[in-house]
């Protein structure tokens, strides 16, 4: 399962019975190593580590990884070996900036495009976003399910519009904000989660009123609400 695919399946879940390749169970399972901090940016591993870790062999271990370095997710460098990618500080706000401009451009054509099922959903990821969201004040790292769901909600509004091109562009970008979002030991309080749930709540809202002006709004909102800590 690619990033681009939590949207769809933000548990990892799919639709058929077929057991997962071992490949994609790789890839899962590094991908939950850095989202719960058992990987940081920057931290030197290999694919005889990472098989050891997971409890899986070389082989699906070493294509999930080029799978993540062709995404930006790992760097393969050399006598450096793999370490997990880096982003620079000053390089954030540019992220945000680009997202605005997704965002934004895809407020108009998912109002107009979004169908009943996807908006059942989208409902769906928020109700699992409030299930998973941080449960205790002073929490350093964020569950894993929280993570993918919250990834997954921007994505599937953003898929609403059917724009298969400004998909794939924020679906990419999504996988920089993987690395830079809830990496960093930082404590989340009560308040603060809640107020995140209520900001979730207006988009799906605006989503499903079908009206672009206020999901612009929404998401601009949210986007505002997190811009200090890139975590929505």
């Amino acid at each position: 399962m690619n990033l681009q695919d939590i949207a769809l399946h933000p548990t990892g879940a799919t639709t058929t019975d077929r057991p997962q390749p071992v490949s994609d169970q790789a890839y899962d399972g590094i991908v939950d190593l850095i989202l719960s901090h058992g990987l940081r940016p920057g931290e030197r591993t290999s694919v005889n580590i990472l098989a050891e870790r997971l409890g899986l062999g070389r082989m699906p271990v070493k294509e999930a990884v080029n799978r993540l370095q062709s995404e930006g997710i790992l760097s393969i460098k050399g006598r450096s070996g793999t370490t997990v990618a880096s982003i620079d500080p000053p390089d954030i706000p540019k992220m945000f900036a680009l997202r605005a401009v997704l965002e934004d451009h895809a407020a108009a054509e998912a109002a107009a495009n979004v169908t009943d099922a996807e908006l059942a959903h989208i409902d769906e990821l928020v109700a699992l976003l409030g299930e998973t969201s941080v449960s205790a004040q002073n929490r350093a790292a964020a569950d894993p399910r929280f993570i993918r769901a919250n990834v997954a909600l921007h994505g599937a509004v953003v898929a609403a519009s059917h724009n298969q091109f400004l998909y794939r562009a924020y679906a990419t970008l999504q996988l920089q904000f993987l690395i830079v979002a809830y990496l960093a030991d930082h404590r989340q309080d009560l308040a603060a989660a809640a107020q995140r749930q209520r900001e979730h709540e207006a988009i799906a809202a605006a989503l499903r009123s079908r009206d672009s002006k206020k999901l612009r709004q929404a998401l601009k909102a949210h986007r505002e609400a997190t811009e200090s800590l890139p975590n929505g």
